[in-house]
């Protein structure tokens, strides 16, 4: 296959495995007072134990949501997605906002544009249900963290709530379990009625 063909398929499987829609009030989807009452930041960054010094790898971090809360606690983070719309926007935002420690990618979330054990912490938050290759998708996150780094992923519970997926689409906190456990050991979970919140760890 050659260069371009390559290219076009990882953008087309790309878009294939993503498939948040960012059509109609996208932003009050991703960022309205229900949202935020249900996925209270201030309740989920304690929990993701970050340090000061980290580079976090923020995947599929759309319009910033949990980038600019995340940018305070530590070194840096880079906020990588493949939809343009979200990339104008959060990187519209890192420039008014003055930001100096986010750096904006578009990259394929299972094909990661970062070299291998280059980040201390990935956060994949609301992603995991639609990724077609979850195996993939974790394997990838292994890659790119350092030795005893640590994989954040935050999900909607499998049952039905006031926003999110459809049920089908959603995995249980054990599916991520069972897929990273070759790479990864569970170190807290946390529920409620909305979503998920596990904290792994590199082995």
């Amino acid at each position: 296959m050659n260069r371009d063909k390559a290219s076009s398929e990882r953008v087309r499987r790309g878009r294939e495995e993503h498939r948040f829609s960012a059509e109609g009030d996208f932003i009050e989807r991703l960022e309205g007072l229900e949202r935020r009452e249900s996925i209270p930041i201030e309740g989920i960054l304690p929990k993701l134990g970050l340090g000061r010094d980290d580079v976090v790898a923020d995947l599929g971090a759309g319009t910033g949501y949990f980038t600019f809360p995340v940018a305070r606690e530590v070194r840096e983070v880079i906020a990588i997605d493949m939809e343009p719309k979200m990339l104008e926007i959060l990187s519209k935002r890192v420039r008014e906002r003055d930001v100096d420690n986010v750096r904006v990618l578009r990259g394929e979330i299972t094909e990661l544009p970062l070299v291998d054990s280059s980040i201390d912490h990935v956060l994949a938050a609301f992603i995991y249900h639609e990724i077609g290759s979850q195996k993939r998708l974790v394997g990838e996150c292994a890659r790119v963290l350092r030795r005893h780094g640590s994989l954040s992923v935050i999900d909607f519970q499998k049952r039905d709530t006031p926003f999110g997926p459809p049920v089908k689409e959603r995995k249980k906190p054990e599916d991520v379990l069972r897929t990273s456990r070759k790479w990864f050991t569970l170190v807290s979970r946390f529920e409620t009625e909305i979503f998920y919140q596990l904290l792994l760890s590199r082995n």
